[in-house]
């Protein structure tokens, strides 16, 4: 397997008709981006970083495969129809020209969604963790599970089923269990990432790689692997409406004609403004995020409705 440590070397690495694909597209992402952008190999994949992964993508026998994450895929699920998709990947034929205009969008979608972000980040701490990293390598070739790419890191799964990721991020490493909700938890380890927002994923947290005990992890692995056996799957349930609050709510109080347009959305689209703002932590990202969101308002938009292609 051929190492690479350049975009330029990945690209030059493929026969010329390939070269002229990726170069096309390297073109469309670098001049979409902020200066503030990386670039780099993650995984053996081309990755351009802006405050997290922005976007990865990767040439193959007869697509070009795009990794923008799965929220992203899911808010463009509309004009994603003429590809094929999975929850993290979008394949594009190579017999078929670039969607420019799309690609675009896509990554001005991911600019505007990672711009604000301030949380940790793997690859910053990754020179941290690789003795904890090396571990869960060496682990999990004891396990039939099959390995995907997904939201910038890989996933292991079991027909097709996420069961565990991992990463290092300042202070711990951590084991990601997808089917984590219905474990028994024996050694009480897991924990919940967000309160209130974290489903079914749970999380065993480490801060040295003494403290990682493979038989106890194997345990683990394999009790999930059972669950998406027998079937468990986390109910969804309805969504509750929320109401504007805080900085929200007397920005709204102060602005007639908005608080009127934003009362006319459906709670769906009430709610995805909501969680927008109460997302940010400072009350000055707030503000920075009610200014953007005004044009969508007072267009009677969704959140991420002016990205769509008409």
């Amino acid at each position: 397997m051929s190492v690479f440590s350049t975009i330029t070397a990945y690209i030059a690495s493929f026969e010329p008709e390939k070269q002229k694909i990726l170069k096309e597209l390297y073109t469309i992402i670098k001049n979409q981006v902020p200066k503030e952008t990386t670039e780099t190999i993650s995984y053996q994949m081309p990755t351009f970083r802006y405050n997290g992964n922005l976007i990865h993508f990767a040439m193959y026998k007869n697509h070009l495969g795009l990794y923008p994450g799965a929220e992203t895929i899911e808010s463009f699920k509309e004009d994603l129809k003429t590809f094929k998709t999975s929850k993290g990947a979008i394949q594009i034929p190579l017999d078929q020209p670039l969607p420019k205009n799309l690609i675009e969008k896509i990554v001005s979608f991911n600019i505007e969604k990672l711009q604000d972000k301030t949380g940790p980040n793997w690859h910053i701490h990754r020179d941290k963790w690789m003795n904890a990293d090396s571990f869960m390598q060496q682990l999990i070739e004891k396990t039939n599970l099959q390995k995907t790419f997904k939201w910038g890191t890989n996933v292991y799964t079991h027909k097709n089923k996420n069961v565990i990721a991992w990463g290092g991020f300042k202070n711990f490493f951590s084991l990601w269990f997808y089917n984590g909700v219905f474990l028994k938890d024996s050694y009480k380890v897991l924990v919940a990432a967000s309160q209130g927002k974290t489903k079914a994923l749970r999380q065993w947290r480490f801060t040295d790689v003494n403290e990682m005990d493979e038989f106890k992890i194997l345990e683990y692995i394999t009790e999930s692997i059972k669950t998406i056996d027998e079937g468990l799957v986390l109910k969804s349930t309805k969504a509750v409406d929320k109401k504007p609050e805080g900085v929200f709510k007397i920005w709204l109080d102060e602005n007639d004609e908005i608080k009127q347009r934003f009362e006319q959305l459906t709670p769906g689209r009430q709610r995805e403004y909501i969680t927008y703002i109460e997302e940010a932590k400072q009350d000055k990202t707030k503000y920075s995020r009610l200014e953007k969101i005004k044009p969508s308002i007072l267009n009677n938009q969704g959140l991420n409705e002016k990205y769509k292609t008409k």
